[in-house]
């Protein structure tokens, strides 16, 4: 019997569920010769650029029309996305980063909302306005600003870059890698998933092709710090644009430099997942979406102010 580290609040409650899309699990090796991989002895990237993005949820608000009509909730949210480069022999700094203000709401013209000089919370329509309609939204901008800031950072051939989540969207990024740290769905099948399971930290498992809605190369990674069965793993993705030998070669060198950046419990809830970089981004840029107190007092302001 083993305890995972991983906190149970970030677990999600629905669990496992077997997905249906097109695998193809002998690109890299054939079935047969499927088992857990070290990393090939290459040149390591002089750096690795990190992404991510932190959102808060300030103020929930509802909106009435000026004709008494029928009052709407929004949501007000304030969301930032940053890269941190990382040099292979020491040292970190971000390099890039964003901070959006938003108000979220269903209202038909709802105006945006100047809560301080520096922090307006531009109008975003959504949906018929139930709060999960409201979350996704300010979830999907997020992500957009995500694309932003990858689309900005300038990698360079000897660089590797990993962003936070699905590729989707950022495929196009040259030697990005999405970085996957839950997992919802089970893509191989129960043979493989027993070569998942049985990965040391810093082995790897072949290359696969995965087709869902869109085509991407996949693999599983372990970290180390989680001696659970299913602990510490990732899932990397890699464009369909590269060749099969720059994929292997990506994952043997995300394979040999992410395990330095694995974070430990007793510092982050999500550990060893939550790279160590990637905490300190997130603290920076939750220190960039400014003061919650101040922005709901200039909220509330701002909304005696404003007819609507």
């Amino acid at each position: 019997m083993q305890v995972d580290a991983w906190d149970p609040a970030y677990v999600s409650d629905d669990g496992v569920t077997q997905s249906k899309a097109k695998v193809d699990a002998g690109i890299e090796v054939p079935l047969a010769e499927w088992g857990p991989r070290d990393p090939a002895d290459t040149s390591l990237p002089s750096s690795v650029l990190l992404v991510d993005g932190v959102r808060r949820l300030d103020a929930h608000l509802w909106l009435t029309p000026d004709d008494n009509g029928e009052a709407r909730p929004g949501i007000c949210a304030s969301y930032a996305a940053g890269v941190v480069r990382c040099s292979t022999a020491g040292g970190a700094k971000v390099v890039a980063s964003r901070v959006m203000h938003g108000l979220f709401t269903s209202a038909k013209d709802a105006p945006s909302l100047r809560a301080y000089p520096t922090a307006v919370y531009t109008a975003h329509r959504v949906g018929d306005g139930e709060t999960g309609d409201l979350v996704n939204a300010v979830q999907q901008h997020l992500r957009a600003l995500e694309i932003a800031v990858t689309d900005q950072a300038e990698v360079q051939d000897d660089e590797l870059l990993i962003v936070d989540g699905p590729l989707h969207g950022r495929a196009h990024v040259p030697r990005a890698l999405g970085y996957i740290k839950s997992h919802r769905v089970q893509y191989l099948t129960a043979e493989l998933i027993r070569v998942v399971n049985a990965l040391k930290a810093g082995q790897r498992t072949p290359v696969f092709a995965l087709d869902t809605s869109w085509e991407r190369y996949s693999w599983y990674l372990r970290l180390p710090g989680a001696d659970v069965p299913a602990a510490g793993l990732v899932r990397l993705e890699a464009s369909m644009d590269l060749t099969l030998d720059q994929v292997t070669t990506l994952a043997d060198n995300a394979a040999r430099v992410l395990p330095r950046l694995a974070s430990s419990p007793y510092k982050d809830p999500r550990a060893p997942q939550n790279l160590t970089p990637i905490a300190g981004l997130e603290k920076r840029l939750r220190t960039l979406l400014g003061d919650q107190r101040l922005l709901q007092r200039g909220l509330r302001a701002a909304a005696r102010l404003t007819r609507y």
